[in-house]
C-alpha cells in the first residue's frame, strides 16, 4: 500500500510539472501575425520558436517567413486600395473636365455658327481638351492599382492561411488531459496526451 501511495504522489508531481508547462501553449491564438496565449499574453519570439520546434514539421523560420508574406499582403492591400481610390478620383475629374469643355464647345459652336455664317468666314471647330491627359493618369492609375488589388489579396489570402495553419498545428499538438475517477477499465487516474 505505501508503494501504491507512494507512486500516486510521484504521479501527482509530475503531472504538477508538466501541467504548467503544457497549459503555457494551449490554445494560442493569432491576431495579425502576433501570437497570444489563451490567457491574452503576447508570445515571445523565443517562446513561439521553442513551440514551433516543439511541434514536428514546423519551424520557427517558416513562422517568419509566413509572416513576413502575411504583413506584405496586407501592405500592398492597403496601397493598392488608396492608388485605385486616388485614381476613381482622378478619373472622375478628368471625365468631368472634359465633359465640361465639351459643352462648352458644344454651346460656344452654337452660338457662333450663326455669326460666321452671316459674316462669311468659315468656322473652325477643335476641341482640344486639357483634361485628357488627367482622365488618362486616372485611368492607368486605377487599373494599376485594381491588379495591385488582385495580387495583395492573393499574398494576404494565401499566407494567412498558412499562418492558421500553423496556429492549428501548435494547438492540436500539445493536448494533455489529466481525469481522475470513474475510466474505462475502472477507476484511476489517466493522462491522455
Amino acid at each position: 500500500m505505501k508503494k501504491l501511495v507512494f507512486l500516486a504522489v510521484i504521479a501527482v508531481m509530475v503531472l504538477a510539472n508538466a501541467l504548467p508547462a503544457m497549459a503555457q501553449y494551449n490554445d494560442i491564438y493569432r491576431k495579425g501575425a502576433k501570437l497570444y496565449s489563451s490567457d491574452d499574453v503576447l508570445l515571445t519570439a523565443e517562446q513561439i520558436s521553442a513551440m514551433m520546434n516543439s511541434v514536428e514539421g514546423l519551424s520557427y523560420e517558416t513562422w517568419v517567413k509566413n509572416t513576413k508574406g502575411f504583413k506584405a499582403g496586407k501592405g500592398l492591400l492597403i496601397a493598392s486600395g488608396s492608388l485605385t481610390g486616388v485614381g476613381i478620383v482622378t478619373l472622375g475629374i478628368g471625365a468631368v473636365g472634359m465633359m465640361i469643355e465639351g459643352l462648352a464647345v458644344g454651346i460656344g459652336t452654337v452660338f457662333f455658327a450663326p455669326l460666321a455664317s452671316l459674316s462669311g468666314e468659315e468656322l473652325e471647330v477643335a476641341m482640344d481638351s486639357k483634361f485628357r491627359g488627367v482622365a488618362i493618369a486616372g485611368l492607368a492609375m486605377t487599373g494599376t492599382g485594381i491588379a495591385g488589388l488582385i495580387t495583395g489579396t492573393t499574398v494576404y489570402c494565401v499566407y494567412k492561411k498558412r499562418l492558421n495553419n500553423m496556429v492549428d498545428s501548435c494547438n492540436s499538438a500539445s493536448h494533455l488531459n489529466v481525469s481522475l475517477g470513474m475510466q474505462q477499465h475502472g477507476v484511476g487516474l489517466a493522462v491522455n496526451f
